[in-house]
């Protein structure tokens, strides 16, 4: 991730610019063509203008409020000036080796021949290149989001003492980010090599605005897993997080599912589908999507759950006799992001909830690792979104907070000057009659282990 994109001072000037090219007559199309996707009566000009707001400090993700950390926005249209100006400063030669730009190179071609601007002329100085980002964030916002799959993958072929490896909010592509891929990567090797199966999920989340280039370099190029060892049993699964619907949820279903290696989440038709079942002898394993939303503006703060995902929870509830486990992007229950819980989740899987039927629930979207003491229908409430975003630590948690923490990743590790909390994923053994759990740091410590019954 660029400093000059996800710096927060930085990208409220590039946001502010964006928004002053609104006026410019060859943006007048695209304009209305975007603003028919928001509710509302306003002008489309205006409609726009106001989901391009620069006050960037009341759009921040989980974590991301302190100064010096990097600039994460929760809002569609910021997040993706973002992604593309990131794209852009590659383009303009600002050094980041490795990193291809052939989508912001696409668009700059388009441009160029639409706008009739004389090839090679773009650099942030340029007025034309706040046009061309405008024009590349609006022709999203126009494309509306990518459809849901309202059927999910099913795959029932998880042995009972078979490895899960999992990870959450990991799509940064920052260094250590990619220490947790290669500690995966040997995770897998060692169950692989033991002759047990392994498979693999991701929680969500491809920054800034899940891109299909973002997806490409920050997700797919370094996801643990290789194609030999997917070709050899090894399954990979991902769900949909909020900064995967900025763009549309076009790099999440089309580039980052099209993966061959994510080619067991398909519905009986061959989509890709964002929610899914793994199933044990003893163990039902469902991982559903909380991030896609009518609303193709949508920050997702907080969980949604589309239809007919609760009737199909329920449904697995009540005619499996397997322990049930859960995972999503978003959170059941927190003490420190409070403000991202919603009435939807716990309203819709009500009747699971109420019968006690889950035996554990891990989630993302907050950028931490917690485990919680049982609560709101979860014997066994688990945070783990510190896959790859930084984040300084927390302060001890309100005396009497609710649910209470068993345990809290605290772990820091001097970086850009700032002590920041260690990223960091699960390894999940799975027992007929229990889950054996390490929490594992970037750096290769396990800080915490638990039995899951």
């Amino acid at each position: 991730m660029r400093r000059e994109a996800s710096n927060k001072n930085d990208v409220r000037d590039y946001v502010q610019k964006v928004q002053d090219t609104l006026g410019d007559p060859r943006l007048q199309d695209v304009i209305v063509r975007a603003a028919a996707q928001v509710p509302g009566d306003a002008a489309p000009r205006d409609k726009i203008a106001a989901l391009l707001s620069p006050d960037v400090g009341a759009t921040v993700s989980s974590g991301g409020g302190p100064a010096g950390v990097p600039y994460l926005s929760r809002a569609p249209l910021v997040s993706m000036v973002q992604s593309h100006v990131e794209e852009a400063l590659g383009d303009a030669g600002v050094p980041d080796p490795g990193e291809p730009s052939s989508l912001w190179s696409r668009l700059v071609n388009t441009v160029e021949r639409d706008l009739r601007i004389a090839p090679g002329s773009f650099t942030p100085d340029d007025p034309d290149w706040y046009v061309v980002i405008a024009k590349g964030v609006l022709e999203r916002l126009a494309a509306g989001n990518a459809p849901f799959n309202d059927a999910p993958a099913e795959y029932d072929g998880v042995a009972d003492d078979a490895r899960l490896v999992v990870a959450g909010d990991w799509g940064t592509g920052l260094p250590r980010a990619r220490d947790v891929a290669a500690l995966m990567r040997d995770r897998i090797g060692e169950a692989v090599a033991a002759g047990r199966q392994v498979h693999v999920l991701h929680l969500g989340d491809v920054y800034y605005s899940g891109l299909e280039t973002e997806d490409q370099r920050r997700f797919l190029d370094l996801w643990p897993v290789t194609q030999e060892q997917a070709g050899g049993g090894v399954t990979s699964w991902s769900l949909n997080g909020n900064h995967d619907m900025y763009s549309g949820g076009f790099g999440y279903f089309g580039t980052l599912l099209g993966d061959p290696r994510f080619r067991h989440q398909r519905s009986p038709d061959g989509k890709a589908t964002s929610f899914f079942r793994l199933r044990s002898p003893s163990w039902d394993f469902v991982g559903v999507d909380t991030s896609w939303d009518t609303d193709v503006t949508s920050q997702g703060q907080v969980g949604v759950l589309q239809d007919p995902q609760d009737r199909y929870v329920a449904a697995v509830a009540g005619q499996s006799p397997r322990k049930l486990v859960l995972f999503s992007h978003h959170q059941l229950v927190s003490v420190y992001d409070r403000a991202d819980l919603g009435a939807t989740l716990p309203a819709k899987l009500a009747p699971v909830l109420s019968a006690n039927r889950v035996t554990a629930w891990w989630w993302g979207h907050e950028h931490r690792a917690i485990t919680y003491e049982a609560a709101a229908g979860v014997r066994y409430p688990r945070c783990l979104g510190n896959g790859g975003v930084p984040v300084l630590p927390d302060p001890a948690p309100p005396a009497g907070s609710k649910p209470a923490i068993t345990w809290h990743s605290t772990r820091t590790v001097r970086e850009d000057g700032q002590e920041r909390t260690r990223f960091g994923f699960a390894v999940l053994d799975l027992h007929p009659d229990r889950i054996e759990v390490a929490y594992v740091d970037d750096d290769g410590h396990v800080p915490h282990s638990e039995t899951i019954t």
